[in-house]
């Protein structure tokens, strides 16, 4: 083998063996231009890659024994050496004294060219005619002048170097899209997080809208029995009256003419009285546990096993006024074993669903309760044989603010507050509606959380 071939294979490997430690960084590409230039026998040279920003320009990345100043300047494509070789993917082979602008004839110019390139190349950087850049080398005007076997020998070099500029360029966008997938991420955790509070202050005001729906008939459930506790404590007061009158009288303490007592009614009387007192107060005290357990006000919002068949009557206990005008409630409820669940949140499905059905009757009719389960799930349903819905509005019907109530009777948020809620729970909501023969609603929920079958899964 001639010993250029050797010297080209041994430089060659050399290269190559500092293009395995390079990264693409402005150090590693100096390292690399400085080796080309010298094995080259060259006094100067100039590194530019295409500028990723600006695809249309390069920027000189490394250079040897050039003017301060010079790296990171920005060379357009089509435009000096550099950005004419880039453009057109062809090696530029220059002789003769490179000029420079100012220059004139006289007879000072020969001594100011001394010392000044005389001889350069430029390659192209390429890659599968992909432009990566260019790379040039000079030697003065005292070196022996490049020729085609020099422009040749480069082509191997030039193309380690494209390919570490390559790689570096491709890493970088790699961790360019790294970053913005993580940011995209984050603005993602962001944007749900936001969802959720916004989901939270939706189940709230539909919430505190339900409530304002109800407090005059929850108010006015509670009036009937304190109204007659207040009447018979009044009528107790005038009987406990007359009997103190006896009693002074007996003691020998009264004024006056003797009492009259009819004793033996006051026997008969007073009894009952307390006994109805006792029974308005129960239904007080009764009112006012459905409304704990509905609101659960004394417990966190916080999963929990629960018995849903309880919740659904507690709930309708809260909604009798609402639903007593228009409609008989049938029960037909099997017992339930109990599942985990949001119980507040469950609560209010019910009395949407509740409420929804006494507003669909007309006049007078049936509102039917019915309760089940096998062996994964339990279900609740709440049917009525109010006016029932067309195909176009049961396919719309979980939609937000969506709603066929006449303007201010209706916020559109209820059932889908109720969908969002069940969805929560891993269930479903089953609708069944038929124009003129009613509607049923059906709340499926899992008997175990999602959460405990992975365990059990991959236990």
């Amino acid at each position: 083998m001639a010993p250029s071939s050797i010297a080209a294979l041994s430089l060659i490997e050399e290269l190559h063996e500092l293009s395995r430690e390079a990264d693409g960084d402005s150090e590693s590409l100096q390292a690399m231009l400085s080796h080309i230039v010298r094995s080259f026998g060259a006094q100067s040279g100039s590194l530019a890659v295409v500028d990723r920003e600006e695809p249309a320009q390069l920027r000189i990345v490394a250079g040897i024994d050039l003017p301060a100043g010079v790296i990171g300047q920005a060379v357009p494509l089509g435009t000096g050496v550099l950005g004419k070789v880039a453009q057109s993917g062809e090696p530029m082979l220059i002789n003769g004294e490179l000029k420079r602008a100012g220059d004139d004839a006289n007879a000072e110019r020969e001594e100011r060219a001394r010392g000044r390139p005389r001889s350069a190349i430029c390659w192209p950087l390429s890659i599968k005619n992909r432009r990566i850049g260019a790379l040039s080398m000079n030697r003065l005007a005292d070196a022996t002048p490049f020729d085609d076997s020099d422009v040749a020998r480069g082509r191997s070099l030039v193309t380690l170097v494209a390919l570490v500029v390559d790689n570096a360029n491709l890493h970088s966008e790699q961790m360019d899209r790294i970053d913005r997938l993580s940011q995209l991420n984050e603005d993602m955790r962001t944007m749900n997080a936001q969802l959720k509070a916004t989901q939270q202050q939706l189940l709230q005001s539909e919430k505190m809208a339900s409530i304002g729906q109800l407090a005059a008939g929850v108010a006015h459930e509670i009036n009937n029995p304190v109204g007659y506790v207040y009447s018979n404590l009044t009528t107790l007061r005038g009987y406990v009256d007359e009997l103190l009158n006896v009693v002074r009288h007996l003691r020998g303490k009264g004024e006056g003419p003797e009492p009259v007592c009819d004793v033996d009614f006051l026997e008969e009387d007073i009894p009952q009285l307390v006994a109805e007192t006792r029974e308005g107060l129960d239904r007080v005290k009764k009112i006012v546990q459905d409304l704990k357990d509905f609101s659960r006000i004394d417990k966190s919002d916080d999963w929990e096993d629960a018995d849903l068949v309880k919740g659904l009557e507690s709930t309708l206990n809260i909604v009798q006024n609402e639903i007593k005008y228009k409609a008989a409630v049938v029960k037909d409820l099997t017992p339930l074993p109990e599942v985990p669940c949001l119980p507040t949140q469950l609560n209010q499905v019910f009395m949407n669903l509740l409420v929804n059905a006494a507003q669909a009757i007309q006049n007078k009719g049936t509102i039917t309760l019915r309760s089940g389960f096998d062996e994964t799930k339990v279900w609740v349903e709440v049917g009525d044989d109010g006016c029932g819905m067309p195909a176009d509005v049961q396919s719309r019907i979980f939609e937000p603010f969506y709603t066929t109530k006449p303007v201010g009777q209706g916020t559109g948020l209820g059932l889908s507050v109720s969908y969002s809620i069940v969805r929560k729970h891993n269930g479903k909501i089953e609708l069944h509606s038929q124009p003129g023969a009613g509607t049923r609603f059906r709340v499926v929920l899992p008997r175990v959380r999602e959460a405990a079958l992975e365990e059990v899964a991959h236990g």
